[in-house]
């Protein structure tokens, strides 16, 4: 196994690569850790199944999709950027300005400091680390936030998240990650999704959850004329996976999240209007959870948390 460096346009970015398979991953460290491209192969073919972009022109246009970003320290919404924490009132800045909420979080696109390479006969790896002072408007908490990434000869792609409190307080936290993945040569018209859903949350006109059904998707379902953009509660197990198929090919992109009490107990699926991928996130928390409680993690002073989920090909 190798870590390859090469320039992506403006930024540095980091490749683990299986020679023997031809199978890589790739790291924009200074682009908010996004990985830009992922390569699988099955039976001889290979398959780059995320979404990235090919310039960093193109990287940098199109944020606002935030296409593979690391979300922290909220993931998905806080409504109107207003929650209050341990007694006290705060206001974060208003980035999704058509639904006036916070979204997303701040370390997306920020500037990851590469602390640990690693590579032999099974695997390469990467740690990268965002360390933050607490300076960010309306999110007083200080932090260091480090991202392993590790290509494996035998599990594929793993990420694990390691977040410190480095702070004198309590802090809330939901974290999550913002993957589009697709099968080439084929649309979600063409794929089937099995994810082991128990609940669907139903969102209010800003895209706030207020409340829940029941879902059983048992078996899977076609996505072939299907409109899906919601946060889904999941069946809690040591591993949670969402399989994504075609039929056509006989391939499917395995998603997995530790799913266990704390830790990625929330899964979005979405399929943008394009049809030509899928998203598929895990999530710690659901919309809005600093406001409602539902899935919010309280990290206290020096406490160190840690979650993991990745993807393979099968």
């Amino acid at each position: 196994m190798k870590i390859i460096k090469e320039q992506f346009g403006r930024f540095t970015e980091y490749i683990l690569s299986n020679p023997t398979t031809g199978e890589s991953v790739n790291i924009l460290p200074a682009f908010g850790g996004i990985i830009r491209k992922m390569t699988f192969q099955k039976e001889g073919k290979f398959f780059n199944v995320i979404v990235g972009a090919d310039t960093d022109e193109q990287l940098v246009n199109e944020m606002t999709a935030y296409p593979s970003a690391h979300l922290f320290p909220w993931g998905n919404r806080v409504r109107d950027g207003k929650y209050t924490f341990e007694n006290a009132n705060h206001q974060l800045p208003i980035n999704e300005v058509g639904l006036h909420n916070a979204i997303h979080g701040f370390v997306a696109f920020a500037n990851f400091e590469v602390v640990q390479e690693e590579a032999d006969d099974t695997k390469a790896s990467i740690v990268i680390q965002f360390e933050y002072k607490g300076n960010h408007v309306g999110y007083p908490f200080p932090f260091v936030l480090a991202i392993t990434n590790t290509l494996s000869t035998t599990e594929g792609f793993t990420i694990t998240y390691t977040i410190k409190n480095t702070g004198y307080t309590k802090m809330p936290v939901v974290l999550g990650w913002h993957p589009y993945f697709k099968i080439a040569g084929e649309t979600a018209n063409d794929w089937h999704i099995d994810f082991p859903a128990t609940e669907q949350s139903i969102p209010d006109e800003q895209m706030i959850s207020v409340s829940k059904k029941p879902v059983d998707f048992s078996g899977g379902i076609a996505l072939n004329n299907q409109i899906l953009d919601a946060v889904f509660s999941v069946k809690k197990a040591d591993k949670i996976t969402a399989i994504l198929h075609s039929p056509k090919q006989n391939v499917a992109i395995n998603v997995w999240q530790e799913g266990l009490d704390k830790q990625f107990t929330f899964m979005v699926v979405y399929i943008p209007p394009t049809r030509d991928c899928v998203a598929i996130e895990p999530m710690t928390g659901n919309t809005n959870a600093y406001n409602s409680g539902d899935g919010l993690l309280t990290l206290s002073a020096e406490e160190t948390y840690q979650v993991s989920c990745g993807v393979f090909l099968s």
